[in-house]
């Protein structure tokens, strides 16, 4: 349904992602809006999507977290409605992410939607990630400045905003034109009309919250528990000496927690963690046997990937050899090398049925990929 025109994006990777920011028209020609602005109301309604309107009325501003039962006390001067992972709930939504497949999965966060009203904006700010924005529906102009620093504010309750800037761009969007700001370039988009906007963000922990999601990951798999030992501490001049050769010491017992193989499968799994699923929870039961997955097919069940799934491979050598480990919403599933191109066939396809099946060769691997995948939470029957 969407197709990113992009001359070349192997170019677009080496000229411009975190170098410097682009305006490119028409990136998708004919665009059409995957939803309308009274779909997004909706799912800002909804208790477990995160949604806000930020709004400015006589140069006052407002933040408003959702969800939201009456919008009318928010809805006022010049004002925007922002929705989360809109990806998640829209089919359409979720087309338009996957077209920055040249990007690694890994690293896509989710689809933010915006509707504003005439002059509605958040305001000139910073995002300390890549941002890919897409113009829908109307006409906003967007203004981005250099890469430097600039005076924080902070106008309303947890909204961030920076002083003025002199524009490197500045420019009017139109339906279907695209803008993309590297980490740490000022922006400010003001909307022209009413309109929608469709923001691809990406993941981009810090040091600390890796380090915070590997501390609850060893804690949750009891891992890590050799304690520090000096058989040949030596004397020293003070007591309260600790020596070069022993911060040495410790610095390895670190080393050895980020070399080892359980660092692998946390990253796999924390860049695979979805919100229905709890952080490293161990021994996940499965919800299907493989008969009745079986028996589900011949039926005709047809079994859909949700929206929300996510997937990592990794290439790991083993006994010599490289193998290809792959997660889907933090389970892991290893196949033999034979088996790996159709597994990825099926990772690749929304829908897996008995059509499907029927593709391939050896109908029992298939049978057997298929409970894993509906066992990971990741595809579910159609019933």
């Amino acid at each position: 349904m969407y197709t990113l025109n992009l001359p070349s994006k192997q170019r677009f990777l080496e000229d411009y992602w975190q170098k410097k920011p682009v305006v490119i028209r028409q990136a998708f020609a004919n665009f059409s809006d995957p939803l309308d602005e009274h779909e997004l109301a909706g799912l800002a309604q909804e208790e477990d999507i995160d949604s806000r309107i930020i709004s400015k009325k006589k140069g006052v501003w407002a933040n408003s977290q959702g969800p939201f039962s009456d919008f009318t006390p928010h809805c006022i001067g010049d004002w925007s409605l922002l929705v989360q992972s809109v990806d998640h709930y829209i089919p359409e939504a979720k087309m338009l992410l996957d077209s920055f497949d040249f990007i690694p999965n890994w690293r896509v966060d989710d689809l933010m939607v915006s509707y504003s009203e005439r002059n509605g904006g958040v305001g000139p700010h910073i995002d300390q990630y890549d941002v890919f924005i897409i113009q829908g529906r109307g006409s906003r102009r967007w203004q981005v400045g250099e890469n430097k620093h600039y005076n924080s504010i902070q106008p309303a309750k947890n909204l961030k905003q920076i002083t003025g800037f002199d524009p490197i761009i500045d420019e009017i969007l139109e339906p279907g034109d695209l803008i993309y700001i590297p980490p740490g370039f000022p922006h400010n988009g003001v909307a022209l009309t009413p309109c929608l906007n469709y923001s691809v963000g990406f993941r981009a922990p810090t040091q600390r919250e890796l380090l915070d999601g590997f501390v609850d990951y060893a804690q949750a798999k009891n891992l890590f528990n050799h304690r520090y030992s000096d058989p040949d501490i030596s004397s020293r001049d003070s007591r309260f000496e600790i020596k070069s050769s022993e911060i040495e010491k410790i610095r390895n017992m670190f080393k050895d927690m980020i070399h080892s193989v359980h660092f692998d499968d946390f990253i796999a799994t924390y860049f695979t963690e979805t919100k229905d699923i709890d952080m490293y929870s161990a021994d996940l039961t499965e919800n299907y046997t493989l008969n009745e997955i079986i028996n589900m097919l011949d039926d005709g069940v047809m079994f859909q990937r949700k929206l929300d799934t996510r997937i990592i491979q990794q290439k790991m050598r083993f006994n010599d050899k490289y193998q290809i480990v792959t997660w889907v919403n933090q389970h892991r599933i290893n196949v033999e090398p034979e088996h790996e191109d159709m597994l990825s066939a099926m990772l690749n396809s929304t829908i897996l049925d008995s059509e499907e099946k029927n593709n391939y060769a050896n109908g029992l691997i298939f049978n057997q990929l298929l409970a894993r995948l509906v066992n990971s939470g990741g595809w579910y029957p159609d019933i």
